[in-house]
């Protein structure tokens, strides 16, 4: 997983919440398409935007919480 990669969400593995700590409109959901923002040694943050650039949503994921297809690296 590359820094800008686009990745679109097959199947969540973990149960993510939106609340008022969180960045976004929303919770991730499958089918979401997302750009990696950041990568770390053990995870990587995602953030989901709408057609006009808003944030839906910013997580953080680890590899075992979604199975991603790489749509753009």
């Amino acid at each position: 997983m590359k820094q800008y990669s686009v990745v679109r969400i097959k199947r969540l593995k973990k149960q993510f919440e939106h609340s008022d700590l969180t960045v976004g409109t929303r919770a991730p959901r499958a089918g979401d398409v997302a750009t990696v923002v950041d990568v770390y040694d053990d995870a990587f943050d995602l953030e989901c935007s709408d057609d006009d650039g808003s944030t839906l949503w910013l997580e953080l994921f680890r590899p075992d919480d979604a199975d991603l297809d790489i749509v753009s690296i």
